[in-house]
């Protein structure tokens, strides 16, 4: 099941390994052993927020890209690299919100655009 930002962080606030006066999955940026696993030591305010992160305790996962869309980012990097039409922006703004909860506008401006196709490398990078 897919969890919001919002519900995630509820289920945190209820784990009894969530530190409410740090708010962390344990001691902050170390974490702590858990039987076999152990607490992240993440800031959860943040961590709940990005799409790919998930519970190291198995609570809640994070957002996994499919092999298809996989390979469309990947060709749209490739195809992207001189020209981008408005379609292609549109794509690079879809792949954007839904995996890396980030709002993109479409645009001509060139160095927003190449921000943007190296912001959605990072797809292609942790698949």
């Amino acid at each position: 099941m897919k969890f919001s930002a919002k519900d995630r962080m509820k289920i945190c606030e209820s784990c009894k390994h969530f530190r409410t006066r740090t708010r962390t999955c344990g001691t902050p940026l170390i974490g702590n052993k858990v039987g076999t696993k152990r607490t992240c030591g993440c800031f959860m305010d943040i961590k709940t927020t990005l799409k790919f992160a998930g519970c190291p305790l198995s609570k809640w996962d994070g957002l996994q890209i499919t092999e298809q869309e996989y390979l469309e980012v990947k060709e749209l990097l490739e195809i992207t690299k001189v020209r981008i039409s408005s379609l292609q922006q549109e794509k690079v703004k879809y792949f954007s919100e839904k995996y890396l909860g980030l709002r993109v506008n479409p645009t001509s401006c060139s160095p927003c655009v190449a921000g943007n196709l190296k912001r959605l490398q990072q797809i292609v990078d942790e698949y």
